[in-house]
C-alpha cells in the first residue's frame, strides 16, 4: 500500500517543516514516510489527516477518496461547513442550495 502523504500535504500547501512543527513529528521521520521508506502508525496517520483536512481513506488512496480528491476547494469548504452544522443547519443549507440551483421553491 502506498500512502499518499506528500500529495495530500502539498495540496494543503504545507511544508514538511511546518508539519513537523505543528505535530511534533521529527522532520526526518516525515521525510522517510513521504519517501515510502517507513510508514506512519495509525495514530500518526490520523493526526496528519486532521492537520491536512483530509480523510485517512484519502491518504490511503481508496476509490471513494479518489473521488473526494477531485473536489474543488469551494466544494470541499461547502462539505466541511455542512458537516459542521447541526441537523437544522444542514436542512437549511440544502434548501438554500436547492433554491440557488432552481430545483426547489417554497
Amino acid at each position: 500500500m502506498t500512502i499518499r502523504l506528500k500529495e495530500v500535504r502539498e495540496r494543503s500547501k504545507m511544508t514538511q517543516r511546518e508539519v513537523a512543527e505543528a505535530t511534533g513529528i521529527p522532520l526526518g521521520t516525515l521525510r522517510r514516510w513521504e519517501q515510502h521508506k517507513n510508514e506512519p502508525d495509525s495514530d500518526s496517520l490520523v493526526l496528519l489527516a486532521d492537520l491536512y483536512g483530509a480523510s485517512v481513506d484519502e491518504m490511503l488512496g481508496s476509490k471513494f477518496a479518489d473521488k473526494l480528491s477531485q473536489l474543488t476547494d469551494d466544494e470541499r469548504e461547502l462539505l466541511s461547513l455542512y458537516r459542521a452544522c447541526n441537523d437544522k443547519g444542514r436542512e437549511y443549507m440544502l434548501q438554500v442550495a436547492q433554491v440557488t440551483a432552481g430545483l426547489y421553491s417554497d
